[in-house]
C-alpha cells in the first residue's frame, strides 16, 4: 500500500506560508525483537525455534554466524558493526543486524581484540497467535528533564492471550542512567490481566549525551513451553541548559541611540561553559565604549554557575530609515562533552523614522482656541491646518494566499503556481525567507526559484514585483505520517 502525502498551504505576509500534509497509516509486519551479546565464550543464543551460533570474528567490525531452526541448519550471514539495514532469512520470518561488533581500529567499543564481542538485534515475525499473547508498554512522566530531576519509568505488562504466561522476566537497559529499584522476575500472569511496574532513575554524575534511550526486554514461557521475547523502548532528553533573550529599542529616529541587552541564564543544576555571539543589524553602527566588559566586538566567553543569569548590553546608531530585522544572538555551550548551539526565541524589529517617532515625541496639552490666544498686545492669531500622508519605507505583499501542494509520496517533487512578491514601499528592499516547523521536511525539501530557503535572496526595486516559483521535494527516506504544518516567512530589509 503506497504512502501518500496530502499537502495544503497558505501564505500570510510578515509574510507567512502555512503548509500542511498527511500520510495515511500503513500496516506492517509485527516483530518480536531482542538484543543479545555474543562472544567466543558465549557463542550460542536461542530465540523461540531459532538458534544463532558464532562462527568467527574478524576483529574489524564483522562477525560470521550460522542460523538453525529446530536443530536444522537454514543459512549463514555476516553482520557488520553499526549496521543500518536488516538481514532477512527463512522466507523473511526472521531478521537481524549488528549494533556493536568489536573493531580493533576504534577500540574501546565492544569487547577486545583477544575477547571480541558482537551485540546484535534478533527479531522473529509474530504469528497471529503470538501477536495476541503478551503486550508491553513503557512510558515516562516527562519527555525532557532537568538534570537534578528524577525520571519515573512505568511499565505495563498485559496478558492479552487465552492462556496463562509463566516465568516472566523484565530486563531494563537504562543507557547509563542510575537505576534505583530492582524489578521482580519469574512471576506469572493470568489471561486477561495486567501488572504495572515502576522504576526511578537518576542522571549520572558524568553526562555522555543529551538523550537517553530506556529499553525494556520482556521474556516469558508460552503455552508450548518455549521462551518468547518482546522489547519496547522510550527516549528522554535533557532540557537545554541555556536560555537566551534579546531586547532592543523598537522604534527610534534616524541617528538616535538604540539600546540592546541580552540575558543568558543557566537553568540546569550544573555549571556550563558558554560562548555568546551577536551581530549588528545591517545599516547600524556600534557605539564605542558601550559594550559590556569594554569589548570591541559582540562575543563573550564565560562560565555560568547553576541557575546563574548574566546580562550584557551595548548601544548602536541606525544609518537608514525603515524596518530592520534584528539578528538573533547564538549561544554555544558544552554540558556533555560536545558543543551545542542554540539561539534566542525572540524576534525583534527596529522601526527607524526619518522624523520624530510617535513613541518618543511628548505631545503637549491641546492648543487653546483662537479667542484664548494672546500674543503680546494682540488678541487674535492666524491658524494653518496641515496634513501629510507618509509612505512607509518598507511595505510588501505576497500572493496568492492558498497554494496547494496536492498529494505526494516519498521521493516525489510537487511544483506549484508562482508566487508574486510586491514592493509597495518608498525604497528598494532585500527579501529573504525562513521556515518555522516541527521537524525538518520543509527546511530540507522546500525550494524557491530552485534555491534552498537558506540561499534564497532577492532585491526588489520600489513599486515593482518579483515572480518566484515554489516547489516541495519529499525525501525518499521520509517515514513520518499524519498532518504537518510549516510557516514560511518572507523578510524585507531596506537597501540602497
Amino acid at each position: 500500500m503506497e504512502e501518500e502525502i496530502e499537502m495544503r498551504g497558505k501564505i500570510i505576509f510578515c509574510t507567512l506560508l502555512i503548509i500542511t500534509f498527511a500520510f495515511p497509516i500503513v500496516s506492517a509486519t509485527e516483530w518480536d525483537s531482542a538484543t543479545f551479546t555474543l562472544s567466543l565464550e558465549n557463542p550460542v543464543v536461542s530465540k523461540g525455534d531459532y538458534t544463532i551460533n558464532v562462527v568467527e570474528f574478524d576483529g574489524y567490525g564483522m562477525v560470521a554466524l550460522n542460523i538453525s531452526c529446530n536443530g536444522l541448519f537454514i543459512g549463514n550471514t555476516v553482520l557488520i558493526n553499526n549496521e543500518s539495514n536488516w538481514f532477512y532469512m527463512d522466507n523473511d520470518k526472521i531478521r537481524f543486524k549488528g549494533i556493536n561488533v568489536t573493531d580493533q581500529r576504534i577500540l574501546p567499543m565492544c569487547g577486545s581484540v583477544h575477547s571480541p564481542q558482537a551485540e546484535i538485534v534478533f527479531a522473529t515475525e509474530r504469528s497471529p497467535e503470538e501477536s495476541e499473547s503478551m503486550a508491553l508498554s513503557i512510558s515516562t512522566d516527562e519527555d525532557e528533564y532537568l538534570i537534578d530531576e528524577q525520571v519515573i519509568v512505568t511499565m505495563q505488562i498485559r496478558n492479552i492471550g487465552g492462556v496463562k504466561a509463566d516465568d516472566i522476566h523484565l530486563n531494563v537497559d537504562t543507557d547509563g542512567l542510575v537505576d534505583q529499584v530492582d524489578l521482580p522476575s519469574g512471576f506469572g500472569l493470568n489471561e486477561g490481566t495486567y501488572r504495572s511496574e515502576e522504576i526511578k532513575l537518576r542522571f549520572p554524575a558524568t553526562l555522555h549525551n543529551g538523550s537517553y534511550n530506556i529499553s525494556v526486554n520482556m521474556s516469558w514461557t508460552n503455552a508450548h513451553g518455549t521462551r518468547d521475547f518482546l522489547t519496547e523502548s522510550n527516549t528522554i532528553s535533557i532540557t537545554q541548559p541555556i536560555e537566551v533573550y534579546k531586547s532592543t529599542t523598537n522604534e527610534v529616529c534616524q541617528g538616535h541611540t538604540v539600546y540592546t541587552s541580552i540575558s543568558v541564564e543557566n537553568i540546569q543544576s550544573r555549571p556550563v561553559s558558554v560562548r555568546l555571539d551577536d551581530v549588528l543589524p545591517i545599516f547600524f553602527t556600534l557605539i564605542d565604549g558601550t559594550v559590556t566588559d569594554n569589548k570591541q566586538d559582540l562575543n563573550w566567553n564565560f562560565i555560568l554557575a547553576p541557575h546563574e543569569r548574566k546580562v550584557v548590553s551595548y548601544q548602536m546608531i541606525p544609518k537608514q530609515v525603515g524596518a530592520h530585522r534584528v539578528p538573533k544572538p547564538h549561544v554555544t555551550w558544552n554540558l556533555w562533552g560536545e558543543n551545542t548551539t542554540n539561539s534566542s526565541d525572540s524576534d525583534n524589529v527596529i522601526a527607524v523614522y526619518q522624523g520624530v517617532s510617535f513613541l518618543e515625541k511628548d505631545f503637549p496639552e491641546p492648543s487653546p482656541t483662537p479667542d484664548d490666544v494672546i500674543m503680546g498686545d494682540r488678541e487674535n492669531s492666524s491658524i494653518i491646518s496641515m496634513n501629510v500622508n507618509i509612505t512607509p519605507a518598507i511595505s510588501n505583499e505576497v500572493i496568492p494566499e492558498n497554494p496547494d501542494f496536492g498529494k505526494l509520496v516519498p521521493g516525489n517533487t510537487q511544483e506549484r503556481s508562482d508566487i508574486i512578491i510586491k514592493n509597495y514601499g518608498s525604497g528598494n528592499i532585500l527579501i529573504t525567507a525562513s521556515i518555522a516547523e516541527t521537524g525538518n521536511l520543509y527546511k530540507q525539501g522546500l525550494e524557491i526559484d530552485e534555491n534552498s530557503l537558506e540561499s534564497f535572496i532577492v532585491t526588489i526595486v520600489k513599486n515593482t514585483s518579483k515572480i518566484s516559483h515554489i516547489a516541495l521535494h519529499v525525501p525518499e527516506n521520509y517515514n513520518e505520517v499524519g498532518n504537518k504544518t510549516g510557516t514560511l516567512m518572507f523578510w524585507a530589509e531596506g537597501v540602497n
